[in-house]
């Protein structure tokens, strides 16, 4: 008899779940009222970081705007002097040089990043290769590992005079000469480089 009164209270057990579901609907709801007071405010917040966001693109567009009418006028400043210190000389490239360098001198080199600066660097053209140091003495940045696999153009669809880009496989590097005429020794320099590799290395290297 004890047993079977002790089976007829497994009613306790639905009497405990229930009141746990209320629990559960108690706070849910006081969650859903207290966030409904919210809501208001959450839109205007909404409305304030829309407008935030159209600020910050028109600034930054601004600020991107003013950077290249400095960077210009910087270059054409520098190009002015240029054209009274320019020295044949410097534009003569050899792909036979006994110290394996082609072609050097200074570059414009146009960054990755979002606001795609500019910046002057001693470029130069060795062992296949283009390369670039920030000063003289620091240690060479390769830009392209095989001049064989790029190729070079000019670019004349671009904010800047006297530029050309050389293009690899996995990326691409735009440059900028301080005059026509060396650029086209660039280009040029890069040119005979990848035709002077291209006789230089077995036949099994590029089937390889």
């Amino acid at each position: 008899q004890i047993n079977v009164l002790q089976a007829k209270k497994k009613f306790e057990i639905l009497d405990a779940m229930l009141s746990f579901m209320h629990a559960q609907y108690t706070f849910f709801q006081q969650g859903y009222s207290l966030l409904h007071e919210l809501d208001p405010y959450m839109k205007k917040l909404a409305t304030e970081l829309d407008q935030l966001v159209i600020d910050s693109a028109v600034e930054k567009r601004e600020m991107e705007h003013k950077h290249a009418l400095i960077q210009q006028r910087s270059l054409s400043l520098f190009s002015f002097f240029q054209d009274f210190s320019y020295d044949d000389s410097k534009v003569e490239f050899n792909v036979d040089a006994p110290n394996g360098v082609v072609m050097e001198g200074y570059l414009f080199k146009r960054a990755s990043n979002a606001f795609k600066t500019w910046n002057r660097r001693w470029f130069s053209i060795q062992n296949s290769q283009l390369v670039y140091q920030k000063k003289l003495k620091d240690v060479l940045t390769v830009v392209v590992e095989d001049l064989r696999l790029c190729t070079v153009k000019p670019c004349e669809d671009i904010e800047r005079r006297f530029c050309f880009e050389v293009v690899s496989p996995t990326k691409s590097c735009m440059l900028q000469a301080d005059s026509e005429k060396l650029r086209q020794a660039w280009i040029q320099a890069v040119q005979a480089s990848i035709a002077s590799a291209y006789r230089e290395s077995p036949d099994s290297y590029y089937i390889e």
